[in-house]
């Protein structure tokens, strides 16, 4: 009688070791099942209209500057590009400073989302003016310097992002 008293708490301890075990294996999260927040730079080097705004920034080597900081990055796609004549190597053939200012030109230091821009003057990243004017009514739009917003408001995990249909430059 002694022997199955102490083989029923055995068994009883048993089944509550594996039971809560279970519980605690189970609770883990797993890595590959998790959705990564897609940082700035991640949204441009996914996204097929940024492949000379992709070449730049890798050629500067800013791809890690634009995901540890939050910010606003005025994205200009490959059509404002072509329509600026500027390419990609044009940028990255230049010493690399030059190359980082010509990005930063398109930088605010903290995110803005577009109903938060107000007309004004705004300081890009490398200290150059930008003149954000919005204009009201049935065709609203915003321009940064000539540059107008064609897409906004592009959240990001470290900021925001709106593609213009023009290159930004400090003339």
């Amino acid at each position: 009688m002694k022997k199955n008293h102490f083989v029923g708490r055995y068994w009883a301890f048993f089944l509550v070791t594996v039971l809560f075990s279970g519980i605690a294996f189970s609770c883990q999260e797993d890595d590959k099942d998790l959705v990564k927040p897609k940082t700035v730079t991640d949204v441009i080097l996914e996204n097929s209209q940024f492949s000379i705004l992709r070449e730049i920034i890798a050629g500067t080597e800013m791809g890690d500057a634009l995901r540890a900081t939050e910010l606003t990055l005025f994205a200009p796609n490959d059509a404002a590009f072509k329509k600026s004549g500027i390419t990609a190597s044009s940028i990255t053939s230049l010493p690399r400073q030059s190359g980082i200012s010509f990005v930063n030109n398109h930088i605010l230091n903290k995110p803005y989302r577009t109903e938060e821009l107000k007309s004004g003057n705004f300081a890009a990243l490398n200290g150059i003016n930008l003149l954000i004017v919005k204009s009201t009514g049935s065709d609203s739009t915003i321009k940064i310097n000539k540059a107008v917003i064609v897409q906004k408001n592009i959240n990001a995990d470290n900021g925001v992002i709106h593609i213009v249909d023009r290159v930004l430059t400090d003339k």
